[in-house]
């Protein structure tokens, strides 16, 4: 397994990853930031990926997507990953939102992340109506 960060060759590759597990995207305005960025290869495939937007506000940074594929989930990779986006925004408040049947919130509060705020139907313009996970999220903050 290795960790790197996110270059224009990953690009497709997360795109699908995050696009199958989340909703589509385009994640290439994060080549801006490679610093605040993780991409975890196994081999060739892309098992997990983390980003950060640094400078939400003048103190804060926003966590929009730390994923590893379920296969390879409960390895420490999100760790790893959360780990390393921390570090690298230190100083600053780190906000993220997480569903409320996520169980990655329990990583986040490893960590020290606190529940913020609760965000009715959060997801609601993401997910189509069929979806089955729920739509509610918590604002959480380190």
């Amino acid at each position: 397994v290795v960790f790197c960060y996110f270059g224009k060759h990953h690009l497709l590759s997360v795109n699908a990853l995050i696009s199958y597990f989340f909703w589509p995207v385009n994640l290439k305005e994060y080549l801006q930031y490679p610093d605040f960025t993780v991409v975890v290869q196994y081999g060739r495939l892309v098992i997990g990926c983390a980003f950060m937007t640094p400078d939400v506000k003048v103190s804060e940074a926003y966590i929009p997507f730390l994923l590893v594929h379920p296969d390879f989930q409960h390895c420490g990779i999100g760790k790893i990953m959360l780990y390393h986006l921390i570090q690298s925004c230190q100083g600053k408040d780190i906000t993220l939102h997480v569903s409320v049947d996520n169980p990655a919130m329990l990583l986040y509060q490893q960590f020290g992340f606190k529940v913020d705020q609760f965000c009715v139907n959060f997801y609601e313009k993401y997910y189509p109506p069929s979806y089955h996970h729920s739509k509610h999220a918590f604002l959480m903050r380190l």
